[in-house]
């Protein structure tokens, strides 16, 4: 009877830390021993994160599941190349949202930034900046700094001060055997995401700006205008970029 009280207990407080991120107290150094059960306990965390999430605006909801349609898709990971495709999607816990309380002139843009970077100055009362968590895709894990720095120790490669540490190539291989890994355009740091990757997004009265980087060195920026009361997306992209 003890026993299965005690049972009872730690599968409770198991269930406790997964629902958080304190799940990483579990890990101070990640190891391939550790590897399987820090995705477990991963895994667990995202599905809590998702569980719990509060609903967001309907529109971009449909934005958002509209650019990770390819993540969304049951049978497999997606990735572009050749590489054989992890077992994760991985996408950040939040996308951030600036909402301006005007109209646009979408004929006047800076074709390199997009919007809203023309507008030099807005008043507080204008504008407003928040978050949302995006729909958990297909086996997907929300990422957050914290478990982005403890991959980057497991791999090495990271910068620290003026010199950039050796990569740990065999931690590296099994790394990618779990979740996409690129590493940074400049050095020094990783990506742990799947793309299409939605940066962050610009919602206006008439216009939503999604700004999504398409790949670790490339990125596009998409438009929604609104049309008799409707918000009609831009087939080709308002602008692109290349690091």
């Amino acid at each position: 009877m003890k026993s299965k009280i005690f049972i009872t207990i730690m599968l409770t407080l198991s269930a406790i830390v997964c629902s958080g991120q304190s799940f990483l107290s579990k890990y101070p150094k990640l190891t391939k021993k550790n590897l399987s059960e820090f995705f477990s306990d991963w895994e667990a965390y995202s599905d809590s994160v998702a569980s719990r999430a509060v609903k967001n605006d309907s529109l971009i909801d449909m934005v958002v599941d509209y650019n990770y349609l390819p993540m969304q898709l049951e049978g497999g990971t997606y990735r572009s190349g050749k590489d054989a495709p992890p077992k994760y999607h991985v996408v950040p816990q939040y996308i951030d949202v600036e909402r301006y309380y005007l109209d646009v002139d979408t004929t006047v843009f800076s074709p390199r930034y997009g919007f809203p970077y023309h507008y030099s100055e807005l008043k507080s009362n204008e504008y407003s900046i928040d978050s949302i968590i995006p729909q958990l895709p297909y086996r997907g894990l929300y990422l957050t700094s914290d478990i982005s720095k403890t991959l980057s120790t497991f791999v090495g490669g990271c910068r620290k001060g003026d010199k950039i540490e050796k990569i740990n190539i065999r931690n590296l291989k099994i790394l990618k055997k779990y979740i996409p890994v690129d590493y940074g355009h400049w050095g020094g740091y990783w990506w742990f995401t799947s793309f299409p990757l939605i940066t962050n997004i610009c919602y206006a009265d008439n216009l939503m700006a999604v700004k999504i980087r398409t790949s670790w060195w490339t990125g596009e920026e998409t438009w929604y205008i609104k049309k008799d009361d409707e918000f009609v997306r831009r087939e080709e992209p308002t602008g692109e970029w290349i690091e």
